[in-house]
């Protein structure tokens, strides 16, 4: 009797401890600990892209600002050698080129305005690949950080010139980290889409692809050409202006009109008529000179009756 009492103890106690209602209460601590992360994960999102935005906004309210129009000249140099212009019609963000030599600047939005107006900002908006390991035109070979040029590993380079008439060796090499807390952008100086070099108004710009230069030697970057430096010198000169010339009309002359005038004789004398012709332009006034006339009075015989 005990044995069999203290069994059925063991199974009662067994089955309340193996109760089906007290495993399938729901794990309400796991669910909230879910449910917080993906808030703050949300919140995170939201700030860091806030953030964002406020930094190219602020980085775009700085000159070139949105309807500001300036202009830079530049020049694809391939090993050794430049490229013709290139030629395109995409035009996102206001920073584009017409097959001329020249970027025209004209920001349409923040994004693109200010310090956020890049020579990278620039590549991306052609359809051109530009980075600090790769170079490739629109519709050109891309060239990779190690690929042959002129017989040996080559390597991206960009130079500007800060105006047109400066020379070759007065050229500067984009090699520099710059960072400018205050003003709210930084510069790696090279040509990355989201950074880059800074464009400017009425300087040069060669972007290359060289012969890697020995450590603390600058490579042999060739400047944009004397058409391409003509070109922004015009546009510099008439702030992208045409000027149209209307056409010279020459001027309408009246038909020459003849203009007869007699004076009338008087008296019973016969006289001497002068006729005096006047040639009368499409606004000249008539000149009428009267004919003088001489007169000559008939002597009357008057016999006096006797």
């Amino acid at each position: 009797m005990g044995k069999a009492s203290s069994s059925k103890k063991v199974a009662r106690a067994a089955g309340l401890g193996g109760s089906r209602a007290y495993g399938t209460r729901p794990p309400w601590t796991y669910y909230f600990a879910v449910v917080l992360l993906v808030l703050l994960g949300v919140l995170g999102v939201y700030n860091s892209r806030e953030y964002l935005d406020n930094k190219v906004n602020n980085a775009g309210t700085i000159a070139p600002t949105v309807g500001t129009t300036w202009f830079e000249g530049f020049a694809i140099d391939e090993c050794g050698k430049l490229l013709p212009p290139i030629k395109t019609t995409k035009d996102p963000y206001g920073i584009t080129t017409k097959g001329d030599g020249v970027i025209y600047i004209s920001p349409k939005v923040k994004s693109a305005a200010g310090h956020n107006a890049t020579l990278g900002k620039f590549a991306s908006s052609i359809g051109m690949t530009l980075n600090a390991g790769e170079i490739e035109t629109p519709g050109g070979r891309l060239y990779q950080a190690g690929d042959t040029c002129e017989g040996k590993p080559g390597s991206v380079y960009v130079m500007t010139w800060s105006s047109p008439s400066e020379p070759q060796s007065d050229g500067v090499l984009q090699d520099k980290h710059e960072v400018n807390t205050k003003a709210g952008y930084e510069d790696t100086c090279n040509p990355d889409c989201d950074s880059g070099v800074l464009l400017a108004n009425d300087q040069l710009v060669t972007i290359a692809f060289l012969p890697t230069a020995a450590k603390h030697k600058t490579p042999n970057i060739l400047q944009p050409p004397a058409s391409v430096v003509s070109k922004l010198t015009n546009e510099i000169s008439t702030g992208g202006t045409t000027t149209t010339t209307a056409p010279v009309t020459p001027p309408t002359t009246a038909p020459a009109t003849k203009t007869t005038t007699s004076a009338p004789s008087t008296g019973t004398s016969t006289g001497t008529t002068t006729t005096v012709t006047t040639v009368k332009p499409a606004t000249a006034k008539v000149t009428i000179t009267k004919a003088k006339t001489t007169t000559t009075k008939a002597s009357t015989a008057t016999t006096k009756a006797k």
